[in-house]
């Protein structure tokens, strides 16, 4: 009967100890899932990222290729001397008399431009004194 309850001692002691490297690891367990399940959260959320990029880009990349054809083929079947050949020398007396109109007016704008900058600089130039 002694023997017994040495063996039963012993084997609660081992229980006891078995018991804490359960509970330790358990923690240890429990840390490291909630680290790996963040993780998986940012890992989850880049891949969503990257999908919506991806198609992004693949949808860049079918616009760009139809693009770059439709240059080609302009180019390719364009005339351009046909244009040219079109207009006469009043049209060009034209468009020198627009751009000469602008111009006019431009310059009005631009005086008007100066003499409020002239005055600002004497306001400031006041102020600075003061």
């Amino acid at each position: 009967m002694k023997l017994t309850k040495e063996k039963f001692e012993e084997y609660t002691k081992n229980v006891a100890v078995q018991d804490a490297e359960i509970k330790e690891k358990t923690e240890t367990t429990k840390t490291k899932q909630t680290d790996c399940d963040s993780r998986l959260k940012v890992v989850e959320e880049a891949r969503k990222v990257n999908a919506v990029e991806k198609d992004k880009h693949n949808k860049y990349t079918k616009a760009n290729a139809a693009l770059k054809a439709k240059l080609e083929f302009i180019e390719a079947k364009y005339d351009y001397s046909s244009t040219a050949k079109a207009m006469s020398i009043e049209d060009f007396k034209e468009l020198i008399q627009s751009n000469l109109n602008v111009n006019s007016a431009v310059n009005g704008f631009t005086t008007k431009l100066e003499v409020v900058q002239k005055e600002i600089q004497t306001i400031e130039a006041m102020n600075n004194m003061m």
